[in-house]
């Protein structure tokens, strides 16, 4: 499953280029990027553990959208937006609670049931209520891998079908049976989101910027990408004795048992990114979800969380406590690089760069964004008005 990267076909071995510098910092490709590519692909809303009961809600707001993540009496899952059909009202005010029987817009009173179905209007008829019709406006959703996913366009396969080559893996995580950690974790930062994934999706920059995790891993990173899907994976062996810092010996100290994960996956640091802006960390004892949304045009917001199974030994969970400062330290490093190589993009020194053969996530993704959105072949920046789809 696991060939050396250097034995990998590229896309194509004549296009070692980067995307260009301009898209990662131009309001007009921004525009197209929230209409064309991220209003059609699946975002995490929640995990199913966060809306447990009936009546649980989250809201949730990205990209200028208010989306509301309902558990029904009958233990449906429903998801709508969350504003008022009658004067565009934010109906449910706060970011999670329990509704036990309606929604009440806290404007005109205007009343709807848990699934955002309307229920009542104050001084209005029957004939008015069915006017309205279904109520609060329905976002298509779904459940897998214990999360509930949703996208604002019902358009192209569902995430079961991006990922049916990783469906038996990821089973034997049982992420659908895991609790999270702590709390959502949401910081704002100065970087693109394409600039953050970029980073993400390649080990290549490992041994020189994150030498903490460096000492953790036996050999190099394994990477395949699944293009037409829009899915990377990428994997390395954690060393079997102790090595590196602190934080990095405690965790290859613990050992923590994984019997329940197949082959040598008990071993293994895992990243698994769903095409725009998903990833997820596997590790043995946890896994880690590291969203990033576009704010603009060189602004991001960096979403993460944890999650482990409920019953964790006392050894999964000091393992999970020393893999969480590993990971603390390898982000503040992520953070220099990505906002340095921002600084980068918005001189005139680089207008793209130079793709290492070892960097074939990064290149499933540029191919990827450039099949969306076609302007992206371009490496200098067009005029205003030619910045269009193709």
């Amino acid at each position: 499953m696991y060939e050396p990267i250097s034995s990998r076909p590229q896309a194509d071995d004549r296009d070692n280029h980067t995307l260009p510098s301009w898209i990662y910092n131009d309001e007009r490709f921004f525009q197209l990027e929230k209409e064309e590519i991220f209003s059609r692909s699946w975002h995490i809303a929640c995990h199913v553990s966060e809306i447990a009961n009936p009546g649980d809600y989250i809201t949730l707001k990205f990209l200028g959208e208010r989306v509301a993540v309902a558990r029904l009496a009958d233990g449906s899952i429903s998801a709508f937006h969350n504003t008022c059909r009658h004067r565009a009202h934010q109906v449910i005010t706060g970011e999670r609670g329990t509704c036990k029987r309606v929604h009440v817009c806290p404007y005109h009173g205007w009343t709807y049931n848990q699934d955002g179905g309307i229920r009542a209007i104050p001084g209005g008829s029957e004939e008015d209520v069915k006017q309205v019709g279904h109520g609060l406006l329905p976002v298509d959703h779904e459940v897998f891998m214990g999360f509930v996913w949703i996208r604002l366009k019902s358009e192209g396969p569902s995430v079961a079908e991006r990922l049916a080559g990783y469906a038996e893996l990821l089973a034997a995580y049982r992420i659908d049976e895991m609790v999270p950690n702590d709390d959502l974790s949401v910081e704002e930062h100065p970087v693109d989101w394409k600039n953050m994934m970029d980073n993400y999706l390649e080990g290549y920059h490992v041994a020189v910027g994150h030498p903490g995790l460096n000492k953790m891993v036996e050999g190099g990173y394994d990477v395949e990408a699944d293009g037409a899907n829009g899915v990377s994976f990428a994997t390395h062996l954690l060393k079997d004795h102790p090595a590196g810092g602190p934080d990095e010996f405690a965790y290859l100290s613990i050992r923590a048992s994984a019997e329940h994960l197949p082959g040598d996956h008990g071993r293994r640091w895992s990243y698994l990114s769903l095409f725009p802006n998903v990833n997820i960390g596997l590790q043995p004892d946890s896994i880690d979800y590291f969203i990033f949304y576009p704010l603009g045009p060189g602004r991001a917001v960096f979403r993460t969380a944890s999650f482990s199974l409920p019953s964790a030994s006392p050894e999964v969970q000091a393992a999970r406590v020393a893999a969480g400062r590993v990971w603390s330290q390898v982000q503040e490093e992520d953070n220099e690089l990505t906002e340095s190589v921002q600084r980068g993009f918005e001189g005139s020194a680089y207008p793209f760069g130079y793709l290492s053969p070892r960097e074939t996530g990064v290149r499933a993704f540029r191919d990827w964004i450039r099949q969306r959105l076609p302007i992206a072949r371009e490496e200098q920046r067009p005029s205003h008005h030619l910045v269009r789809l193709g």
